[in-house]
């Protein structure tokens, strides 16, 4: 008896597109032959593996489809040496996914005329992404082409920066399809020996040494051994159980116990904020203008974010963009809180009225005001000091008034 078309195995009918050259029609092919032919049918089985070994043989795989898990590694993958390939929860599918939210027969992915990859998102109840775009169950075949991630014939792909690969999602579960002519990402260099962390320990040194000076010139005369502890001691703790934290958490969602990258990254945000900070406050106090002491919080929470994301990254790799996004949206809705706290108490955006540095007269920058010149912009403040009294005096009166009252 004739075995079904494969495409009635696979539980749809291809309505539109040219014959996909598939494994089933060999098996047809050879079925319909005169039983005296000397040629027994092969089962689907077998033709598919003939066909399979002949495809790998001449021109190598066409595509590699990946399933991955929650951390992006791969699962378990299979290479395609012909089209089409179904995916679903049914046994007898190329990709068989143990998810309860795929459907037996959930989708295919098949060749258009130019042999590029589509997806048919079979009838079921869940449609199918790809990206971030819904695909609905049972609607047209998608084309899966992104331009300039795919080599045309005799050249190679040249790798732009962008997660190599089509990422797709079945239910729950997370899968990728890589073709043939996809860019790949460049080797990465691979450091290992003594030398592996030498920059970062002389960086975390620096970082030391310049906590230390900066505790020394804001130390008192006379200061006990004890008030030495917290640059001594309590610095290098605390960023060791902040490294180790990190660690941890790529030790669960990257199983890499990646303490020193994290130790590089840390030292390397503290060692930019320390000279931003330093560099700032000697241009306001050089300068006279306090707009730069003004910049160093939020400076400081620039850079603060971006360690954070830097972490973050290490952990998530594959979700550093949306990380990013995070990293601004937290970095733009905090300072428009911080501007609006700002205006709510002292009337004006910044809480800093002056630089608090006073370098040597000899390195100022600005020349020095006469004292009359002086006397005289003092003079212009007298009416703003003057609403400030009244407006305090008066807001005193009113709560004497409600506390007599009560």
């Amino acid at each position: 008896m004739k075995p079904p078309p494969r495409a009635e195995r696979l539980g749809y009918m291809d309505t539109e597109g040219p014959p996909a050259t598939v494994p089933g029609d060999l098996h047809d092919t050879l079925a319909e032959l005169p039983g005296d032919a000397g040629i027994e049918p092969l089962a689907p089985s077998a033709a598919r593996t003939q066909e399979a070994a002949q495809g790998t043989a001449a021109s190598g795989p066409l595509a590699r489809i990946e399933v991955l898990d929650r951390d992006g590694r791969v699962r378990h993958a299979l290479n395609v040496t012909a089209w089409p390939v179904s995916i679903g929860r049914a046994i007898d599918n190329d990709i068989v996914l143990d998810d309860p939210h795929v459907a037996p027969r959930h989708a295919v992915i098949e060749a258009d005329t130019a042999g590029a990859p589509r997806l048919r998102v079979l009838p079921g109840r869940n449609g199918m992404r790809w990206g971030r775009r819904k695909l609905s169950a049972g609607g047209e075949p998608v084309l899966l082409a992104e331009s300039g991630t795919a080599a045309s014939a005799g050249t190679a792909a040249r790798w732009t920066g962008a997660p190599t690969g089509i990422e797709l999602t079945a239910g729950l579960t997370r899968l990728r399809l890589r073709r043939a002519g996809d860019a790949l990402e460049p080797e990465r260099e691979l450091v290992v020996g003594s030398g592996r962390y030498a920059g970062t320990l002389v960086l975390a040194l620096l970082l030391w040494l310049w906590l230390l000076a900066e505790h020394w010139i804001g130390l008192d005369p006379g200061s006990k051994a004890a008030d030495w502890l917290p640059p001594l001691v309590g610095a290098p703790l605390a960023l060791t159980g902040w490294c180790l934290a990190w660690a941890l958490a790529s030790k669960i969602f990257q199983h890499r116990f990646e303490f020193w990258p994290h130790v590089a990254v840390a030292v390397r945000g503290l060692l930019v904020v320390e000279v931003a900070s330093f560099v700032l406050l000697w241009l306001s106090g050089l300068s006279g203008r306090p707009i730069f002491a003004q910049l160093i919080t939020g400076v400081a929470a620039a850079v603060g974010l971006v360690t954070l994301w830097a972490h973050a990254r290490l952990v998530l790799p594959q979700q550093r963009r949306a990380l990013a996004w995070a990293a601004a949206a937290a970095y733009v809705a905090g300072a428009a809180i911080l501007l609006a706290l700002n205006q709510q108490r002292h009337e004006r955006w910044f809480a800093e009225l002056y630089s608090h540095i006073l370098p040597p007269p000899a390195l100022q920058w600005l020349t020095p005001k006469p004292r009359d010149a002086f006397v005289r912009r003092a003079e212009q403040l007298r009416p703003a000091l003057e609403k400030s009294r009244a407006d305090a005096a008066a807001e005193q009166k009113e709560m004497g008034e409600d506390g007599e009252d009560e």
